[in-house]
């Protein structure tokens, strides 16, 4: 079940004296199985429509947890089909904050795998955003050198550690920690393992738009198993990830969607 709030609509700079067209408001949608819910924002398109609808924060522990856990409910068949991680052989949360918290140390796997549970989970076809799709969020929040502060947890005020979601003021679209706190998957291509993580992190001293990591050996140095894990990046405590769909979150079921992704083979 999804329910629409308001949101301020977004004037034009070209046309000030133009009424401009309604923006469609988020949604918040219960993930069937849990207690939780995700609200999920409208990106506008040049046509004024949303171009796609994204995660208003980062994911969070909460729900990641559910799904490493298998704390959900068994909703339906597809649910028991998708492969889950393996549960962590570490602090994951390197003890700065749990509930509330981003969740962190993800490998791009593990993010696109929370897509394929929430897919199966709630009718409507989630993933990872491209990384143009990512830049075109950031670009439209508004948030410059001089209010980051406002925004973004960064190296100047993190004191090197995530903090809360939602702490931080939102940007113009409504969306917190596009800046800061954790970079956040990105596909960037159509190959298997072709993502990087976008945008700064509690740690950058600046923050741009076009910011990017790609993972190298180092962030999974210290993991412990032979061979290392494909979930989790034991060094790599600013690898985080929100989600996006290209439907309506209301109104998108899973099954009767055309896949915006390349079919991928799922590895245990």
């Amino acid at each position: 079940m999804c329910v629409l709030l308001s949101l301020p609509v977004l004037a034009s700079e070209d046309a000030p004296d133009a009424k401009p067209p309604a923006t469609p408001a988020p949604v918040v949608c219960a993930i069937p199985g849990t207690a939780l819910n995700l609200k999920m924002v409208p990106v506008p398109g040049p046509d004024g429509k949303p171009a796609f609808w994204i995660s208003d924060t980062e994911i969070s522990w909460d729900h990641y947890d559910v799904f490493v856990y298998e704390l959900d409910e068994k909703v339906n068949e597809k649910v028991d089909a998708v492969t889950r991680p393996t549960r962590p052989y570490i602090s994951a949360d390197q003890g700065w904050g749990h509930a509330g918290f981003p969740a962190l140390s993800v490998s791009h796997r593990g993010g696109k795998a929370f897509c394929d549970w929430l897919t199966a989970a709630s009718g409507v076809k989630y993933r990872l955003p491209t990384l143009e799709e990512w830049k075109l969020v950031c670009s439209l929040g508004g948030v410059t050198p001089d209010s980051l502060d406002d925004h973004a947890w960064h190296k100047g005020n993190s004191e090197r550690r995530t903090h809360k979601l939602r702490s931080k003021k939102p940007d113009a679209l409504g969306l917190y920690d596009i800046h800061g706190n954790v970079s956040e998957w990105c596909r960037n291509g159509k190959g298997e393992d072709d993502y990087v993580l976008a945008g700064s992190c509690y740690k950058d001293e600046t923050s741009t738009c076009d910011m990017t990591k790609t993972q190298v050996p180092a962030w999974n140095d210290t993991d412990p198993q032979i061979p290392k894990s494909i979930w989790w990046l034991s060094d790599a405590p600013f690898a985080g990830f929100r989600v996006i769909t290209t439907r309506h979150p209301a109104e998108a079921p899973a099954s009767k969607e055309k896949a915006d992704t390349p079919s991928e083979k799922k590895k245990p």
